[in-house]
């Protein structure tokens, strides 16, 4: 009858019921101390039992109820936007659908988070003008698209609205002392490939988030080899835009639809020559996904590096023993699809579903490869220089591809252990 135990009582019934949770009636009413001994010492420490419960609701129920009613508010105040902003936009109802469920998903997380709700409301806001501006007029992005910083910073933008779903203090970049080297390897007109795993469509952006601080300019001037999805959804474009592309149609949509086929083979052999002009320049850092694309569970729920294609890496061998340049292999592994995990069907209709959480991320930046170590076929006799004829070319491309591929892996299996909460 202790009103002190009452009001526990009320709490946790309270928190019960919002929860839906049933608790342990006796254990409620059976509290580890003695009669009196609250009355007799009104500061004490309430009953251990209830306590307990109240803790662990807290930490069960807590987060949930939290989350669900900041759910609520958030879609409400994102809906009101996108009401007042197709009034002056002719947006496609798939596309404000798509934009009420990322951006009430993104300010949500802010909010559980404890981010700052202004600072992400207003870049939520900024992002939101740009994506009607693109969808009132699609940008064109040329086979090389080159960061457009002025009159408008879209590099800025996408880092920045990025940068909020990721937890920095939990994130990791291991290997990060190779950069270093590649910037003065880069310095020297020598060309840096890395040879990476992809999860998110925001990888670029989270590649700079975790490396601006620490290595500035290294992301910023790194060359994504992107797929043609990301140039042409709408609530891709901004974040695109921002970036240094070479846009090309990968292995798995250059066929869809039939009737553009020829198309796209046309588009994709302008952006081999221009990459092939870039390697002779020389100096550039090119990031690729010899997968083609994202990485995607496996029948036990669990990510893993999606195969490479040993083409798609021969191809970059090729072009810089043709342009005379050194070039460096490195491989690298990307652990971000809990912040915005790929859809579970591959080859969808552009305009997926997108849904972000806030999460650690992590780099893991291989060891070069020792190129020397590697034989190579000939394409044709006498090239590339000192190719060998001892194998068939099938076989060692694949023995290279092979190789970057387990590093990858197993780097990326060292991160996944290390930041996936579901593994915990």
């Amino acid at each position: 009858k202790n009103p002190v135990t009452r009001m526990l009582l009320h709490l946790t019934l309270h928190l019960a019921l919002a929860a839906g949770v049933r608790l342990d009636a006796h254990a409620l009413c059976s509290p580890r101390v003695p009669k009196g001994a609250l009355s007799q010492r009104p500061r004490s420490a309430p009953p251990l039992m209830i306590v307990e419960q109240l803790r662990s609701l807290k930490e069960a129920v807590g987060s949930r109820v939290k989350g669900a009613a900041a759910a609520a508010i958030v879609e409400k105040k994102v809906s009101e936007k996108l009401a007042a902003a197709q009034e002056k936009y002719n947006v496609p109802d798939k596309y404000l659908n798509l934009m009420r469920s990322f951006f009430s998903s993104y300010m949500t997380e802010i909010y559980m988070a404890d981010r700052d709700m202004d600072k992400y409301e207003a870049l939520l806001t900024q992002l939101m003008k740009k994506v009607l501006e693109t969808a009132k007029e699609p940008y064109q992005f040329e086979p090389y698209h080159k960061a457009m910083r002025e009159p408008f910073d879209y590099y800025a933008l996408g880092n920045e609205f990025a940068e909020g779903m990721v937890a920095g203090q939990e994130s990791v970049v291991k290997g990060a002392e190779l950069i270093e080297t590649m910037q003065q390897q880069v310095a020297a007109g020598d060309n840096v490939v890395l040879f990476a795993n992809h999860q998110s469509e925001a990888d670029p952006q989270f590649f700079s988030v975790l490396l601006d601080p620490i290595a500035p300019g290294f992301a910023e001037s790194t060359i994504f080899v992107a797929g043609d999805r990301v140039t042409t959804d709408l609530l891709a474009m901004p974040f695109s835009m921002g970036r240094n592309l070479l846009c090309i149609f990968s292995k798995k949509h250059v066929d869809n639809p039939p009737e553009l086929k020829s198309k796209k083979q046309r588009h994709n052999r302008r952006v081999m020559k221009t990459m092939q002009e870039l390697f002779t320049e020389g100096g550039q850092v090119i990031w690729v996904a010899p997968s083609g694309g994202r990485d995607r569970p496996n029948a036990d729920g669990l990510y893993e590096v999606a195969p490479f294609d040993s083409k798609s890496v021969e191809m970059f061998r090729l072009m810089s023993d043709k342009a005379k340049r050194p070039a460096h292999f490195y491989p690298l592994s990307m652990f971000t699809y809990p912040i915005c995990p790929p859809p579970q069907q591959v080859g969808g209709a552009v305009g997926e579903v997108r849904n972000v959480k806030y999460h650690p991320a992590g780099l893991h930046f291989g060891e070069e490869v020792d190129l020397s170590t590697f034989a190579e076929g000939c394409v044709v006799e006498g090239f590339p220089e000192g190719c060998s004829t001892e194998s068939s070319r099938e076989l060692l491309r694949e023995a290279f591809s092979s190789h970057l591929h387990k590093i990858v892996s197993a780097n990326y299996q060292g991160l996944a252990q290390q930041l996936d909460k579901a593994l915990r």
